[in-house]
């Protein structure tokens, strides 16, 4: 049984421990700075916990780096000294290259980088992986991890701040349009409690239209010549809908990319 350590007890390294604990094929360990944070998961799942990152990565053959990109340095540097004999680290901070994530640890140990995101919580995430060459043999076991919580696909490192852009930070970008769904609903009459069903169910049915058809399919099959939703279609185009997605996946990839500099 592979011993993995988790560091940072936060949306998605809690989310990876609960569904891994309900896999019941890992021995799990998680540290945090919130010691508070740290007890529903002894509690109530049997995972070892400790305040103590060195601690962990002591205890772990795989050590998941689940902080925020500014606190990842630090943490390396915490863990290093326990790190060697094939124990590999996989970092999920967006913007942190594999480059910077070795350059703070034993030489030839195995380092994979995961972008997720936050859809892992209901077990719908997403989440592309990436090795460097030490690490690669690691790529199925994470990839697997990662597959608890969610799709997980290998990606090459140059498109991870895309991804990142993309699915990363996409959940805020449809949570954005369905919030302006059901103010636009209200706008019209509708009852909010009434819209807000309504918008979610619209969501919850396309993403399942989604999964078999392409994205202009569903869009031509709703859109009849001359009708509402070709009306809608060309108010939203003359207010700039579909550039202004182009423009925030692009600022949110040049935020990814500044993050590693």
């Amino acid at each position: 049984m592979k011993r993995v350590g988790v560091i940072g007890a936060g949306k998605i390294g809690g989310s990876l421990l609960v569904r891994l604990a309900a896999a019941e094929d890992y021995d799990l360990g998680v540290s945090d700075v919130h010691e508070e944070q740290l007890r529903p998961y002894a509690e109530k799942y049997g995972i070892r916990t400790t305040s103590s990152n060195r601690e962990l990565a002591e205890s772990s053959d795989l050590l998941i780096v689940a902080v925020k990109p500014w606190d990842v340095g630090w943490v390396l540097d915490e863990v290093s000294p326990a790190l060697g004999n094939g124990k590999a680290v996989a970092s999920v901070a967006a913007g942190v290259t594999i480059n910077a994530i070795q350059e703070r640890l034993p030489a030839g140990t195995p380092v994979l980088r995961v972008m997720p995101n936050v859809c892992a919580s209901v077990g719908l995430g997403s989440a592309v992986v990436t090795a460097n060459e030490a690490g690669r043999a690691m790529l199925p076991m994470v990839m697997e991890i990662f597959r608890h919580v969610g799709e997980a696909m290998e990606l090459p490192e140059r498109l991870f701040d895309a991804a990142t852009a993309l699915h990363g930070s996409g959940p805020a970008y449809v949570a954005l349009f369905a919030d302006a769904l059901i103010q636009a609903g209200v706008r019209e009459g509708i009852p909010r409690d009434v819209a807000r069903r309504l918008v979610i169910g619209t969501i919850e049915g396309t993403a399942v239209l989604l999964k078999d058809r392409s994205a202009h399919q569903v869009r031509d099959e709703v859109m009849t010549p001359g009708g509402t939703t070709a009306a809608a279609f060309v108010a939203m185009e003359k207010a700039g809908f579909v550039g202004a997605v182009y423009d925030g996946v692009n600022a949110a990839a040049e935020q990814s990319r500044g993050l590693g500099r």
